[in-house]
């Protein structure tokens, strides 16, 4: 009796061996690939790139463009969650250059509204005087 349990089990596991195999490959491979996040990553930075950000956010611009080019070398080692994972960073990173350079125009746009705003005070204060 000792001897049918030993060889069932063998048996059993020589049928579960490829099982498994298959199960951990299926596993691996049910990660699609990031197609559409890898199109938002590149877009984002090319959109970026043409705007004022890459002359005022160049460190974050940068920072995309590297998890960009992080992103396609994993696709192209079907490691798909890492590529996923980058491609959503660098359109975070090239979203936030863009929200940055934004922020500081419009800070340098208020900053000369001000300025005129006192040269226009100056202007009247000096015509009431001269009346």
């Amino acid at each position: 009796m000792k001897i049918g349990l030993v060889q069932s089990h063998r048996v059993l596991c020589s049928l579960a061996q490829p099982l498994i195999g298959i199960v951990i490959l299926t596993g691996c491979s049910s990660v699609p690939e990031p197609v559409a996040e890898m199109a938002s990553a590149r877009t984002a930075v090319r959109s970026v790139q043409d705007t004022d950000a890459a002359e005022l956010s160049p460190v974050l611009l940068d920072r995309a463009k590297t998890k960009t080019q992080r992103a396609e070398s994993a696709m192209r080692d079907e490691n798909y969650a890492e590529a996923r994972r980058l491609a959503e960073e660098a359109l975070a990173d090239a979203e936030l250059a863009r929200a940055q350079a934004d922020a500081l125009i419009a800070t340098r746009n208020a900053e000369e509204l001000e300025e005129s705003i006192k040269v226009l005070r100056g202007e009247i204060d000096r015509a009431r005087s001269s009346q």
